[in-house]
């Protein structure tokens, strides 16, 4: 498949900057057939009482950074955790001069970070920073310094504000070490949560997603595309949930890409979960043979994008460009502050290749 097949233009006012309030006053559409435009709080009636919502726990960290090295400023946002005890994080670091190995960053709090390794990867340069703490004492000053790591084209339009702290995280956050939310799960309020808990079945995991989710496909062919790598955990307890439920004759909805490649990752080839803890680096495209759910929540995505071609695989490159175009014409909200879809798997569509 060619990187051009993952365009689309879409127009600046679209992207969402901030979140619709509450949350769940945005607009969710639901593809059957064709397309109906409804708010999200009215998801409750497309569900059955089998149902199962399986949610990401993941909880988001702030990731960004200011610091310096030497006299000059450098923006860091921390990745993904490399090593527990001596406390090394990769990172995307922007400056006026790249920085080199051996180079430290100073920040307020007496925190110092060296740079321990570069490497590149899809055309991206990662920093490995060796920090002067442990890693509990990490926590503690980002959660007082750290600021939100948003999405970079938010970045490039706004400034992060205080704000986004509680509205770039979900109502059920619980397991730190995300960097990026779980974006489809944030059009859930406190309020539709308790309804939702009334009717259907509820299961947690946790996938900390990276910045990795970010990068852009850049290879001419998609499949040639070398997908970023993030730690996921399920439990005995929920994959035997899982499977339970749908022994039942309820559909398994994942809320969120990130819950569909964690399950994808620990099924057999029936599609029955498994318990899993580990890192993950499956890369869902057209010919992927999805069997662990049956539905999925989930944004409208960049272009080029790795999470657009796994849409793809869900239901159908035709079908999910008349979706885009129909959500763009309808003048709907796009990316991670953005509205939702509501997909069901499709079984006989097509693979383009």
């Amino acid at each position: 498949m060619k990187l051009e097949q993952l365009d689309y233009h879409i127009p600046e006012n679209l992207i969402a900057t901030k979140p619709i309030k509450p949350r769940d006053e945005s607009s969710l559409v639901t593809v059957n057939e064709g397309f109906e435009i409804i708010k999200f709080k009215e998801i409750i009636n497309q569900l059955n009482e089998k149902d199962t919502l399986v949610f990401n726990n993941t909880k988001v960290i702030n990731a960004h950074l200011e610091g310096k090295i030497k006299k000059r400023n450098v923006s860091v946002n921390l990745n993904k955790l490399i090593d527990k005890k001596k406390t090394i994080w990769s990172a995307f670091l922007k400056s006026n001069k790249k920085p080199i190995i051996n180079e430290e960053i100073s920040f307020p709090f007496d925190l110092q970070a060296k740079i321990v390794h570069i490497f590149k990867n899809n055309n991206t340069n990662f920093f490995h920073l060796k920090f002067n703490c442990n890693l509990e004492n990490l926590k503690s000053i980002l959660c007082t310094y750290g600021k939100t790591p948003l999405p970079p084209y938010i970045k490039k339009i706004r400034r992060i504000n205080k704000n986004d702290l509680k509205d770039y995280q979900t109502i059920f956050a619980k397991k730190e070490g995300a960097v990026a939310a779980p974006t489809a799960s944030l059009h859930f309020s406190d309020k539709l949560f308790a309804e939702l808990k009334k009717k259907v079945n509820f299961v947690y995991v946790t996938l900390h997603v990276n910045g990795g989710t970010f990068l852009p496909i850049k290879t001419k062919n998609v499949f040639e595309h070398n997908m970023h790598s993030e730690f996921g955990i399920i439990s005995k307890k929920s994959a035997k949930a899982i499977n339970k439920y749908r022994k039942m004759g309820g559909r398994i909805i994942a809320v969120g890409t990130t819950v569909l490649r964690l399950l994808e990752s620990s099924k057999d080839e029936n599609g029955i979960i498994k318990g899993f803890n580990g890192e993950t680096d499956i890369y869902i495209k057209p010919g992927s043979n999805i069997n662990s759910v049956d539905g999925l929540i989930t944004n409208f995505h960049t272009p080029r994008s790795s999470l657009l071609l796994l849409v793809y695989a869900f239901i159908g490159e035709k079908k999910t460009k008349k979706l885009y175009e129909y959500a763009i014409k309808k003048k709907l909200r796009f990316f991670s502050y953005g509205d939702a879809c509501l997909l069901w798997k499709t079984w006989n569509h097509l693979i383009l290749n």
